[in-house]
């Protein structure tokens, strides 16, 4: 069972794993998911257009008929990665009960939607969340790992097999992966969420959300602008607050991927 995090609550983590998973099951319980079938078989129209920055997705509802717009300025192909991932936060804002019907009310016309984990909008977290789970349902991902060694490269693996980000694999692994593993993305040196396996051995990060440990790759990326394409070794006092100091030194891996203004970072035990 999830532990409670700010990213999302555990009732949250488990309601939408199984409304996700037993959706992809019914539509597609053999290959990859297409959210765009999904969709179709449920008379949700769509459109791929060039939206400027306005937006990733947005789904909107009128006359109680859905249809989805998906922003090619932003997500350049139909069928890129991201472009996947937020037709699935779409039919997140439809599948799940009060998004659906908030929309069919009136009460919220459209969901304009900015994607990848980014929002702090508990609706778009929710939507983010349904769309790994629709994308990488639970029991081909769990059979995947089975008794698999954990190292990054099966984050990369899992994410050519279901056509997802790294972050929203690396999400998924949280929940249901046989290694215990935390998350953390960061903006300009500054943490915007991180997230962790229920048995991930520590809690709280070095500096809470404040900034990026430095003596970390991701931190050495924004302090030092030293970039590292492997994963590197670290200890526990680099990323974690540490209460007892048997503790300091025990060792860790840190895989981080690091473009522009971002980075992601992959923690695991060693």
């Amino acid at each position: 069972m999830q532990r409670e995090n700010e990213f999302l609550s555990r009732n949250d983590v488990e309601d939408l794993n199984d409304l996700a998973s037993s959706i992809a099951d019914y539509y597609f319980p053999y290959g990859q998911i297409d959210p765009i079938v999904i969709a179709e078989k449920n008379n949700i129209t769509y459109s791929f257009g060039n939206y400027s920055d306005s937006f990733d997705g947005l789904i909107e509802c009128e006359d109680e008929d859905f249809h989805i717009f998906i922003n090619l300025d932003r997500l350049k192909q139909a069928y890129s990665e991201r472009a996947r991932f937020t037709f699935g936060h779409e039919l997140g804002h439809y599948f799940i009960d009060n998004h659906r019907n908030s929309l069919l009310k009136g009460l919220s016309p459209s969901h304009c939607s900015f994607t990848g984990f980014q929002s702090k909008n508990k609706a778009e977290r929710q939507a983010d969340y349904f769309s790994s789970c629709l994308l990488m349902p639970e029991l081909g991902f769990r059979k995947y790992c089975h008794r698999k060694k954990f190292e990054y490269r099966i984050i990369d693996e899992l994410s050519k097999k279901y056509g997802t980000s790294k972050s929203a694999t690396a999400i998924r692994f949280c929940a249901i992966g046989n290694h215990p593993i935390m998350v953390v993305y960061a903006y300009e040196n500054k943490i915007k969420w991180y997230w962790s396996s229920d048995d991930f051995r520590f809690r709280w990060l070095k500096y809470g959300k404040d900034k990026l440990p430095e003596d970390t790759v991701a931190g050495e990326y924004f302090t030092l602008g030293r970039t590292v394409a492997g994963t590197e070794p670290v200890y526990a006092m680099d990323w974690f607050n540490v209460k007892f100091s048997n503790q300091a030194e025990l060792p860790f891996k840190e895989h981080s991927l690091l473009q522009g203004k971002h980075s992601l970072s992959i923690i695991w035990e060693d």
